[in-house]
């Protein structure tokens, strides 16, 4: 495993919980409840129904500072009819500004958005005059480069199960308040040496239509694993990661939050690197033990499956690149399970050798138990910008994997949207827990879209990048038609 961005396989401690509660924040991010601990009904990244009268996304880590470059978004519809809207603009020194949008039936824009000035980081607030459109995001820097979709909920919490501020790697937590109330929020941070909350991250006052981003490192100081919980005493926000890798192996990842833990999650596809490393961060936030277990497979079969008890507000980081038993240059899937509380919060990061082509560190969320739920049965992969405005020179898709994480065999179909029509990419039987990846390189710059007949994790990597898991793409589920 690489000194420079973790340190071996562990579970974090934290501090007594009495601390904590002085300290404002418990583990858990809700307050005086009981109940399942920031449980959801639905995923964080949802494409609204076709049918809707409106939908509204939030996309934040846009910035002109500290090697992250301003960003741009990406709307892709997925309905046969036209839909416009307006991108509200703000930044971190107060500046404001709407655009206009309008996206073509079954078409992909990558909007001109004036940068903002004063300010060094941006976010958007997307609100479209139906649905069907996913709104995704886009980041590019002098360490490499980064896709990720917006949100389309506020939440009271957010966990990121990963980040790291050794040596010179730079880690932000952005927040947006897109409410019209103004929001208190409390950072907290779990790292190998116990519970951290910088007496300046907590009771930060975001106003109405207010973005601030926080730099960790400079109260996380020089930490290889760092866990996040962001709390709202009072309102809701939106919440996401910047992540910036330096030295000989450098990358850029933009990870939008987790709004509540999950008892499953899933790894579509991975590979393990000669000379590289790579970890698996699995945060228990809760405040009961969590028995998890990670489900390895081959394309040829499962692999003997790992498990621990991950203990309240500790992180589990299982170092998969020292495993014997994940062959060298092979495509896998992980699959998690977690039991005794609400569950578990999930990423990867990837670094692999300098070697690689740019970039070569990367940093991703699992996919969601609850994404891999569509209620459609559907999901939009949507591409890293236009023919005319991609994310970087060359962006395109690389390679799609799908998990099937229903307990029978599953039908899917793939196939890839263009302006002359759908053109099949794949098909076939999922057995149950297996896993299927294709090469995207006729693809070009077009957003794909999955259909399956059950439960699956979707996700896409991306090129120019050192290899699967550097750039990812998750698979955005789309909502189902509205009864009214």
């Amino acid at each position: 495993m690489s000194p420079a961005h973790h340190s071996p396989e562990r579970r974090w401690p934290v501090l007594a919980l009495v601390v904590l509660v002085v300290a404002g924040v418990g583990i858990a991010g809700t307050r005086g409840s009981s109940g399942p601990l920031g449980a959801s009904t639905a995923p964080s990244a949802l494409v609204g129904a076709p049918d809707a009268e409106s939908s509204a996304w939030y996309c934040t880590g846009q910035s002109t500072a500290s090697g992250v470059s301003s960003g741009f978004l990406v709307l892709t519809n997925t309905s046969g009819a036209p839909v416009k809207g307006t991108i509200t603009s703000v930044s971190d020194g107060g500046a404001s500004e709407r655009t206009a949008v309008a996206v073509p039936a079954h078409g992909v824009v990558a909007p001109s958005i004036p940068a903002l000035s004063p300010g060094s980081w941006e976010s958007q607030t997307v609100i479209l005059s139906g649905g069907g459109v996913a709104v995704t995001q886009a980041v590019h820097g002098s360490s490499g480069w980064s896709q990720a979709p917006c949100q389309s909920t506020t939440s009271s919490t957010w966990y990121f199960p990963g980040g790291t501020t050794v040596n010179s790697d730079a880690l932000y937590v952005s927040l947006l308040n897109p409410t019209s109330t103004p929001v208190v929020v409390d950072l907290g941070f779990m790292t190998p040496r116990g519970a951290v909350h910088p007496i300046n991250y907590q009771g930060i006052v975001l106003q109405a239509g207010q973005v601030q981003v926080e730099n960790v490192a400079s109260e996380v100081q020089d930490v290889a694993a760092v866990s996040t919980v962001v709390s709202t005493r009072t309102g809701r926000v939106v919440a996401s990661e910047v992540q910036v890798f330096s030295g000989s192996s450098a990358g850029l990842s933009l990870v939008p939050g987790a709004a509540s833990p999950e008892a499953t999650w899933a790894i579509p596809q991975a590979q393990e690197a000669a000379g590289g490393s790579s970890v698996i961060d699995l945060f228990n936030p809760g405040r009961v033990p969590e028995a998890v277990t990670v489900r390895l497979r081959l394309s040829s079969g499962p692999l003997a499956p790992l498990t621990d008890t991950v203990a309240p507000g500790t992180t589990w980081a299982l170092v998969t690149s020292t495993q014997t038993r994940i062959p060298r240059g092979e495509t896998y899937s992980a699959a998690v399970d977690a039991t005794g509380g609400p569950g578990v919060v999930v990423s990867r990061t990837v670094v692999l050798p300098a070697s690689s082509p740019a970039p070569q560190a990367g940093m991703a969320m699992a996919v969601d138990g609850l994404t891999t739920m569509s209620p459609t049965g559907t999901w939009v992969v949507p591409p890293p910008g236009t023919s005319a405005n991609p994310a970087v020179s060359g962006a395109s898709p690389a390679d799609l994997g799908l998990l099937n994480m229903s307990s029978g065999a599953e039908r899917y179909t793939a196939f890839v949207v263009t302006s002359s029509g759908d053109h099949p990419l794949a098909t076939g039987t999922l057995a149950a827990g297996s896993m299927a990846a294709s090469v995207l390189s006729d693809v070009g710059v077009d957003p794909i879209v999955v259909r399956a007949s059950g439960a699956t994790a979707v996700s896409e990597s991306a090129n120019p990048s050192g290899g699967i898991g550097v750039v990812t793409m998750a698979g955005v589920p789309l909502a189902a038609a509205i009864d009214r």
